[in-house]
């Protein structure tokens, strides 16, 4: 029983601060039905490799099988997808990133995804063709879209890789995928493993870890547990830019302390409040921002999860971080998994006033991550670009420990399962992981990074 009550406070640990076990998979009852939508995952960090720049991995689309042929998982040109960042810590986008893609289909007449041998991103071999452009838009103090600026044209996505006949070189494929950006900076969208470090099946079935015939994994703390979603992909969208792109004053980061060195991020999927149905290739699409509504929302981990309820999850995923506090304040000062914890295992968890988990999660640690002196209590993930890369990454996890400040960057999505996924491990310099493999949905190690490039993702193959 203490073993069962000390893994429990684990889990109940968790809950308290940013870096925890969770992700965003099929979180709300209506994202769940469109899964193009669905944001997964979103890292924000400081990459050795561009040490005066932001680096995010935003994902989409969960749960994606690698051998899910012919048509595999193309994303959606009829949404867009945003990375936002909110510099002045009013819970608004000052700056945002958004995607839009195209699609088209060289021979309309094969049913193949893609024909042997493709050798590179855009061979002529890949049938399904898509395409991306990226815009920066930045906003004024009073929300006002105030420019828009197309910083990347026609970039090519990362085909899925159907298998080693046809794609024998994927990681060559994928470096093709790596497009440099006007302003500096660089981006890629390409398939991705999906790693989610949890029991989830134990988890949800009231943290059943003494279920008899379980191995004997914990709750990852002792950096194992287990990858409830190996085998599977998502698209991953990777953001590297200077960081004066997304500070309010436009200028570098000159140390942690800085006025401007915290910045926070989310991601979010809109679409058009109303569709029509037209035959191929007749009227244009708007890019205006009258008619688009956002359907998906993801900054921390868990919020949406399982601190919102369900009958609110969907309104979280519609609605903006700046109104978290009045919409879904109560929910994080009284948190209902500290009050199931305790009914299982009897563990005294403090079940309200939990301004503790406010501070973590919504208006940053002073000096750290807070966003100015008063900030909205807004759920984004926010990170200190004064913080400099550890040098070991994997040795530490970010934020506060021990009454000083980690070397690590204070925002990393995801982290609590003590490891990041191998691919973001190996950006932030760690050693090799693990991916996916479309035959047996087996584990095999993973290629290297490209020196130098955007942290690329994890092929499947």
């Amino acid at each position: 029983m203490k073993k069962l009550a000390f893994l429990a406070a684990l889990l109940a640990a968790a809950v308290a601060v940013p870096l925890s076990i969770g992700s965003s998979h099929r979180e709300a009852p209506r994202i769940l039905k469109d899964p193009t939508a669905d944001n997964t995952d979103v890292w924000a960090f400081t990459a050795p490799d561009a040490p005066r720049s932001l680096t995010v991995v935003a994902n989409w689309v969960p749960f994606a099988d690698p051998a899910g042929g012919p048509n595999f998982y193309p994303l959606d040109e009829n949404a867009r997808y945003y990375v936002k960042i909110d510099n002045t810590g009013d819970g608004y986008e000052d700056v945002a990133y958004r995607w839009r893609f195209k699609t088209r289909f060289r021979n309309p007449d094969s049913f193949l995804y893609a024909r042997p041998t493709v050798d590179s991103v855009n061979d002529p071999d890949v049938n399904l063709v898509q395409t991306y452009d990226l815009y920066r838009e930045t906003y004024d103090k009073h929300r006002r879209l105030v420019s828009v600026k197309r910083i990347a044209r026609k970039a090519p996505v990362v085909p899925d890789n159907v298998g080693p006949k046809t794609v024998p070189n994927f990681a060559h494929v994928e470096r093709g995928g790596i497009t440099p950006l006007r302003g500096g900076g660089k981006a890629i969208v390409a398939p991705a493993d999906d790693a989610f470090f949890a029991d989830l099946g134990v988890i949800f079935d009231a943290v059943n870890i003494d279920r008899p015939g379980r191995p004997n994994i914990g709750l990852g703390n002792q950096g194992g547990g287990k990858d409830d979603v190996a085998g599977y992909n998502t698209k991953s969208f990777v953001l590297q830019v200077p960081e004066s792109e997304v500070t309010r004053d436009g200028k570098p980061v000159a140390d942690m302390k800085s006025g401007n060195a915290v910045v926070g991020v989310w991601a979010t999927t809109e679409r058009k409040r109303m569709s029509a149905l037209r035959p191929s290739g007749k009227g244009k699409r708007s890019d205006g921002r009258d008619g688009w509504v956002q359907v998906s929302r993801l900054g921390n981990p868990l919020i949406n999860e399982v601190i919102v309820p369900i009958g609110k999850k969907d309104k979280f995923n519609a609605t903006s971080p700046a109104d978290d506090a009045r919409n879904f304040g109560r929910f994080a000062l009284n948190p209902e998994p500290a009050r199931i914890l305790n009914a299982l295992f009897g563990l005294g968890i403090r079940e309200t006033n939990r301004t503790d988990i406010v501070q973590a999660l919504l208006t940053g640690v002073p000096g750290l991550t807070q966003i100015g002196r008063d900030p909205a209590p807004a759920d984004t993930l926010k990170i200190n670009l004064g913080v400099p890369p550890a040098s070991n990454p994997n040795l530490r996890r970010p934020g506060r420990r021990h009454g000083r400040v980690s070397e690590r960057p204070a925002a990393h999505r995801r982290r609590g399962r003590h490891r990041a996924p191998g691919d973001r491990r190996r950006a932030l310099g760690a050693r090799p992981g693990w991916e996916a493999d479309p035959a047996r949905r087996r584990r095999r190690p993973e290629r290297q990074a490209v020196p130098g490039a955007v942290p690329v993702r994890r092929p499947c193959e």
